[in-house]
Order: structure tokens, then C-alpha cells, then sequence
């Protein structure tokens, strides 16, 4: 009973809404709009739809920088311990950054040896980048045994200066878990 009397009414509505629609004399005063009808859709946010938000999940960003996944291409397990920057960091970093550079050194190979030399010491971004490097135009040859690494280094980012028959190279690493190996994210000299 209750539902014809709904479908009832919801029909009368309609009947009105199509007789007033389908003809009739047009008035000449304009029927008035509101601000809801003249104002899109995504301006007439409520309050509470304004300012919520979904939380950030652990480990990622909230102050407008990257996520560290989107720095790395290695996705964070919020659960693991954030890494640490410690003595056994600093060596791993200065290692794995002086292994690249003697890989990175190597103008007299042709392009895929190159890279592929090097591919293991680097994020997938960095290998995308370095593969439309011409190793030819690379002005290092050697290295020369100086190796530092910059101060107030973050635990999942480290800086190495690493110096080059050709001048010294800036090398930027970076790893997303304690365990992890610190892998080249770009080299370039440092100026």
C-alpha cells in the first residue's frame, strides 16, 4: 500500500514536471536561479567535503615533497625499521658509488656494454637516463682513489664525491631499507 502510494505520487510529480516542460504560453518573467544551479559543482563543496582528506599511508610525504617510492622506484614497507645512517652506511655508499664510477669510466665501450656495466649499480630511472648518454662523450677515464662523502647525509640518500682523471663527479645514491644496497640514482660533475 505504501509503495503505490509513493509510485502514485512520484507519477502525479512527473505528469506536472512533463505538462510544465512540454507546453503552454512562455512567460515573459524570468524564472529565478540560485546560486546552487549557477555554481559548478566542484565550488559548492560542503564544508566537511573540503577539508577531507585521505591519510598518507606510512613512510610517505606529507609535506608536498615526493614519496620516497617515487624517488627510489622501490615501494616502502611501513612495517621494517627505517634504515639508519651509520659507519657501515657511509662505507656501503662510498663503495658502491666508487664501483659505479670505475664502471662509469669507460669511454671506450660501445653503448650497450656500457650501460649494461653499470645497470646493476642503478635504479631503474638512472638506466633509463643513462641510456641516452653517448659513453664516447664521457671525459673520464680512470679514477683517482678520492673518495668523500658529503656531511648530514639522510639515511636513505647519501651524496659521494668521487674523483676522476677528468675532475671529481658528484654521485647520488639512494636505498629504501636498512638492508638494502644503495644504488646510483645520477652522477655528474661536481662543480
Amino acid at each position: 500500500m505504501i509503495c503505490r502510494t509513493i509510485v502514485a505520487a512520484f507519477a502525479v510529480g512527473l505528469a506536472l514536471t512533463v505538462a510544465g516542460c512540454a507546453g503552454g504560453e512562455a512567460s515573459s518573467t524570468p524564472e529565478p536561479t540560485t546560486a546552487e544551479e549557477t555554481t559548478p559543482a566542484a565550488e559548492r563543496a560542503t564544508p566537511a567535503e573540503a577539508t577531507t582528506s585521505t591519510p598518507s599511508p606510512e613512510g610517505a610525504s606529507t609535506d608536498g615533497g615526493e614519496p620516497m617510492e617515487e624517488i627510489t622506484g622501490a615501494e616502502q614497507n611501513p612495517t621494517e625499521a627505517a634504515p639508519t645512517w651509520d659507519a657501515e652506511a657511509e662505507q656501503a655508499a662510498a663503495d658502491r658509488a666508487e664501483a659505479f664510477m670505475r664502471a662509469f669510466a669507460r669511454p671506450d665501450l660501445g653503448a650497450d656494454e656500457w650501460l649494461a656495466g653499470m645497470a646493476g649499480f642503478m635504479t631503474d630511472q638512472a638506466v633509463e637516463l643513462f641510456s641516452y648518454v653517448d659513453p664516447a662523450n664521457v671525459p673520464a677515464t680512470s679514477l683517482t682513489g678520492e673518495v668523500a662523502i658529503a656531511e648530514n647525509q639522510p639515511p636513505t640518500l647519501a651524496e659521494v664525491l668521487v674523483g676522476t682523471d677528468a675532475g671529481t663527479y658528484r654521485v647520488t645514491l639512494s636505498r629504501v631499507a636498512q638492508g638494502d644496497p644503495w644504488m646510483v640514482e645520477y652522477a655528474e660533475p661536481a662543480e
